[in-house]
C-alpha cells in the first residue's frame, strides 16, 4: 500500500511538473491544411494539441492573466470572419464571446485583471470599411467601443493603464506605433512615424515587457515595383526587431537577421528573451518572384544580452502567433492531451 501510494505521489509529482513548464502557446498550419493551437515547454519540448480544425483556422492564442484560459480567434464556420473564443488551458469548454455579425476581429489581449478583452475590429457601413478599437467585458459580454482608430494587435500594459497598438496596413504607408489610455483617451503616436522615402515603413506586434517599462515590436520595410506584363511585386529592404521605452526612447534594434520575416512575438523569461516566429531567409532587395514559395515558419528565442538564438520549433508548416506566460501564474496544463511530434504531423 505504500508503495502504492508513494507511485501515485510520484506520478502527481511529474504531471505537476510537466504543467509547470508548458508556458508557450502557439498557433500552426501543418502541411496538409491543419490549423491548430498548441501548447510546449519553453525549450519547444512537448508540444500538446489544444484544438484543430481545417476549416475553421484557429489561431492569435493569448493566456489570460492566471493562466487558466486561453483566448483565441477563429471561424465561426467555414468561410466566415474570425470572432474571438475562449478556452480553458486544457483546450476544454470552447466558448464563443463576439458575435459572427460580418465584422472582422484582429487579435485581443486579456486586461491584467483578466476581467477584459481589448482588440481590433473592422467592419462595412454603406459599403466603406470602419475600424475600431473595443473593450469586451468578459461576465457581461458588454461590448465597447473606445476608438475609431483603426487599430490591431493592441497590448494592455501590465499596470492595466494604457494600450499600446499598430494601426491597420495601407499598401505602401508609413505607419508607426500608437498609444492610448485603457478608456480609448488621449491616442497618439508612441514613436514619430518613418520619414519619406524609397521604402515604405510599416511597424506592428507591440507587446508589453512584463515589468511595463519596454515595448517590442516588428518592423518590415518594403516596396512595390512593376514589371511590364507580368504586375506588381514586393521589394524588402530589412524585417526588424525593435525595442523600446515605454515612452517611445531609447530606440534599439536586436541583432536578429534583416532577412528573417517576423510572424508573432513576445517577451519569455521575465524580460531576459524575446520569444518570436520567422521565416528566415526571405529574398532582399529584388522583387519576389511569382509563385514564390515562402520557407518555413519557427518559432525561436533570442536572448537579449548575449543576442544568442535558439529555436524551439522545426518542421515544415507555419508556426506563429504567440504568447508566453511565467510558470510563476501559470496553474492549469493540458493534462490528459496527447504529446505530439512535428514529424508524426507530416505523415
Amino acid at each position: 500500500m505504500c508503495l502504492q501510494k508513494a507511485g501515485l505521489l510520484c506520478l502527481l509529482l511529474l504531471l505537476l511538473s510537466t504543467a509547470a513548464d508548458a508556458k508557450i502557446v502557439f498557433s500552426s498550419r501543418h502541411d496538409g491544411g491543419l490549423y491548430g493551437i498548441y501548447v510546449m515547454d519553453d525549450d519547444g519540448s512537448n508540444i500538446t494539441p489544444l484544438t484543430e480544425s481545417e476549416t475553421l483556422r484557429p489561431c492569435c492564442p493569448t493566456w489570460s492573466s492566471d493562466g487558466q484560459q486561453i483566448l483565441f480567434k477563429r471561424r465561426a464556420k467555414r468561410n466566415a470572419n474570425y470572432v474571438l473564443f475562449l478556452m480553458n488551458a486544457d483546450g476544454t469548454n470552447i466558448r464563443q464571446l463576439t458575435e459572427n455579425d460580418g465584422s472582422s476581429i484582429n487579435g485581443g489581449r486579456f486586461s491584467p485583471d483578466g476581467t477584459s478583452i481589448v482588440f481590433g475590429r473592422t467592419y462595412r457601413k454603406n459599403d466603406e470599411l470602419k475600424g475600431g478599437i473595443y473593450v469586451l467585458n468578459i461576465q457581461t459580454g458588454k461590448m465597447e467601443q473606445i476608438s475609431d482608430i483603426w487599430g490591431i494587435q493592441c497590448d494592455w500594459s501590465p499596470d492595466g493603464k494604457q494600450i499600446v497598438f499598430a494601426l491597420g496596413q495601407t499598401i505602401g504607408v508609413n505607419s508607426t506605433i500608437w498609444i492610448m489610455g485603457a478608456d480609448g483617451h488621449n491616442p497618439r503616436p508612441l514613436l514619430p512615424a518613418p520619414g519619406p522615402g524609397e521604402f515604405a515603413t510599416y511597424r506592428s506586434r507591440t507587446r508589453w515587457s512584463p515589468d511595463g517599462k519596454q515595448i517590442v515590436f516588428q518592423q518590415k520595410e518594403y516596396k512595390y515595383v512593376s514589371i511590364p506584363n507580368d504586375g506588381n511585386f514586393p521589394v524588402y529592404k530589412a524585417f526588424r526587431y525593435i525595442v523600446c521605452d515605454r515612452n517611445g526612447g531609447n530606440i534599439r534594434q536586436l541583432r536578429i537577421p534583416k532577412d528573417w520575416e517576423g510572424y508573432g512575438i513576445d517577451w519569455m523569461e521575465d524580460g531576459e528573451s524575446i520569444v518570436f516566429g520567422a521565416y528566415v531567409g526571405i529574398p532582399l532587395n529584388k522583387p519576389l518572384p511569382r509563385g514564390f514559395v515562402y520557407p518555413p515558419c519557427n518559432i525561436y528565442k533570442y536572448h537579449i544580452w548575449t543576442g544568442e538564438i535558439t529555436r524551439l520549433t522545426n518542421h515544415p508548416g507555419t508556426d506563429g502567433t504567440l504568447d508566453w506566460i511565467s510558470d510563476d501564474v501559470l496553474s492549469v496544463s493540458p493534462q490528459g492531451k496527447k504529446k505530439v511530434r512535428w514529424g508524426a504531423l507530416k505523415k
